[in-house]
């Protein structure tokens, strides 16, 4: 062999050799190991490989004649630009590459891949809605002097289909208006994969939330000129009620915990999407390794349901630890009960240390408060902050109420809260700082909606957010306040490998006995990281005598960015911010915006993106710095 190793060789055919090798040798097994050693090399690219198998003692060797050895070359598919092209190519390809046995190495060709290419670029134009295309080879021809066989690809891609009415074979007739209600929004669009399986997947629903056991449900295409018509063809068993929940399993947790999740459910025609939902939420709780739902029907549509429950280690402890660039180094430790006497609260108490101070809380939640939907957080904390010019000592208690039954797509929660705050100064002077002994009690309402792809790492769709929260501070003089705060953004593909990001944001603060008076840490600041980023976290706006943020009554910020994959997760980003901070007394002011353009790098990760960022200040005024570095996870906004 001269195209490898005899031990690459040997480690290729791995285990497929150990039954030869288990026996002393003979003619057979010999003939075996010939066979296994041609097909590898075959797939390697030669085309007519001859391996006989020859005895000498207690040894097979495998006498080989390699003969000709081809790979893939260029591939051409005239009619489309050049990134398209190079993308067809590497899908034409992709049979040959998967065999490749080390990087840089051209595809070995054989000649079942031209056959799987070619279906492979078939599937692609279907895939975008281009049903009728047809692909075949032109040309081909082995390249002078060289083992490369270039390819010439010729496509027909045919019209692009659109989407027609569905037809419902053998559907019940009470269920067909919402059928045709579930499929009309689709109708007249491109009829690409992703919307068919969107259309299949919202008719089975439809199905399944109403009772309809599905013995039979297929869905096949008739194609006529530009339309595709998806025709379904549906055998449904006796609809079924929902009669009782049981469990079976459980050892801490209190049984009626679970069942009040789906009594609601029961005397009404089996939901199985509201009954897998509410089921995800049990087992949201973390309480739980696994679970197994048993469905017992009876010949009335009676049906039970039996969840065979595997409770998991409910109790823990965890350290972790981070860096971030205006927290600094972050290193915590926590303890926590997912299954706090047995009702499935989620108890948690833990201490952090990070370079800015030490935080120490405790938490309890109740994911349904009262056996209702609605979710329950308390808690108990204390902060020591080191800060800009001042330090902050702050114990409290918080409850958030919160549920997630007004909308599929909407997000709410009110939060009370009240603490006990000191402030000392760290330069700032003391009548910059306003009330720093005070009492803070405030009820803060919160509002999104969310009809993002990913709320971690989003590629298309927009969200939208309020903040209304109202306030006392009782000190020695008192002040009541109002603070208004609102984001939208939205993100916009562009291309295979691009997209546009656009935000914009605003905030207000009204004190009833103005801002000069107004304890500082309670004040709008903005910059950083994920605001205005050629500026340090919270330092865009006016400055304190002692050149550190005052902070102000009201801010805007926009910000584009353009997003680009580089390789597998690793993107880059191009951005442009704007913002300005209304300093104490200022009214809102559009006309000074600070302005940041940047570029960064960013990792996509399971937890969201790792940011590198830096932000250069193109409005730098005297004092203000020219740009700053970033470091965080997460989106920007």
């Amino acid at each position: 062999m001269n195209a490898m190793k005899e031990s690459e060789a040997i480690d290729l055919l791995g285990d497929r050799l150990e039954h030869v090798k288990s026996k002393p040798p003979s003619p057979a097994r010999a003939s075996d190991a010939a066979f296994l050693l041609e097909n590898l090399l075959k797939r390697q690219g030669f085309q007519d490989p001859k391996v006989t198998g020859v005895i000498s003692g207690n040894t097979i060797r495998l006498v080989v004649n390699e003969g000709q050895r081809l790979k893939i070359g260029s591939v051409y598919v005239p009619g489309f630009d050049e990134k398209e092209q190079t993308r067809l190519s590497h899908l034409f390809k992709l049979p040959g590459q998967e065999r490749v046995l080390k990087m840089g190495q051209d595809p070995p060709f054989r000649e079942a891949d031209v056959d799987e290419g070619l279906s492979l670029l078939k599937a692609d134009f279907s895939s975008r809605g281009y049903w009728q295309a047809e692909v075949k080879v032109d040309k081909r021809e082995i390249r002078p002097g060289t083992d490369e066989i270039a390819f010439a690809i010729k496509v027909d891609q045919g019209p692009l289909h659109h989407l027609g009415a569905p037809e419902f074979e053998g559907a019940p007739p009470d269920l067909m208006s919402k059928l045709r209600e579930k499929a009309a929004p689709h109708v007249g669009k491109v009829a690409n994969t992703d919307l068919l399986t969107t259309l299949r997947g919202e008719i089975e629903s439809v199905f399944r939330s109403t009772g309809y056991p599905l013995e039979t449900f297929e869905m096949n295409s008739i194609i006529a000129g530009s339309t595709l018509t998806p025709r379904f063809i549906i055998k449904f068993g006796t609809r079924q009620r929902l009669s009782d929940v049981f469990v079976e399993g459980t050892v801490k947790t209190k049984v009626k915990r679970i069942t009040k999740r789906f009594e609601d459910l029961r005397g009404e025609w089996f939901n199985a999407e509201a009954f897998d939902k509410r089921l995800k939420k049990v087992l949201a709780t973390g309480a739980f390794a696994s679970v197994r739902v048993e469905n017992q029907t009876d010949a009335t549509g009676q049906l039970d349901a039996t969840l065979h429950m595997v409770e998991g280690k409910a109790k823990g402890a965890s350290v972790y630890g981070g860096v971030g660039s205006y927290e600094g180094g972050i290193i915590g430790v926590k303890y926590h009960d997912r299954n706090l006497f047995g009702y499935l609260w989620n108890f948690s108490a833990g201490a952090e240390v990070s370079s800015r101070g030490l935080l120490g809380d405790i938490r309890l939640s109740d994911p349904w408060f009262w056996d209702t939907d609605t979710y329950l957080g308390l808690r108990l904390f204390s902060v020591n902050r080191t800060l800009e010019g001042y330090d902050k000592f702050e114990t409290g208690i918080s409850a958030e109420f919160s549920r997630d039954d007004l909308g599929e797509h909407i997000d709410a929660s009110l939060i009370f809260g009240t603490s006990i705050v000191n402030i000392s100064s760290e330069g700032i002077a003391r009548d910059e700082l306003g009330e720093t002994i005070y009492n803070h009690s405030y009820v803060r309402a919160d509002l999104g909606y969310d009809r993002r792809d990913d709320p971690l790492s989003p590629t298309k769709g927009y969200h939208v957010s309020a903040l209304l929260e109202a306030g006392l501070v009782a000190a020695d003089t008192n002040s009541n306040y109002i603070r208004f705060e609102t984001l939208g953004a939205g993100y916009i593909p562009m291309g295979k490998s691009g997209q546009v990001n656009l935000a914009a944001r605003l905030g207000m603060l009204f004190p009833s006995t103005g801002a000069a008076d107004f304890p500082i840490d309670l004040r709008l600041f903005t910059g950083g990281a994920d605001s205005v980023r050629s500026y340090p976290y919270n330092e865009l706006g006016a400055r304190t005598r002692s050149n550190d943020p005052l902070g102000g009554e009201s801010y805007w910020v926009t910000n584009v960015e353009y997003v680009h994959v580089l390789a597998g997760p690793v993107k880059g980003v191009a951005f442009v911010d704007a913002g300005n901070l209304s300093g104490i007394g200022d009214a809102f002011n559009f006309s000074a915006p600070e302005i940041a353009a940047g570029l960064g790098i960013r990792i996509d990760l399971p937890v969201g993106p790792i940011r590198l960022e830096y932000g250069h200040n193109l409005t730098q005024d005297e004092g203000e710095p020219s740009g700053t570095w970033h470091f965080a996870i997460g989106t920007a906004f």
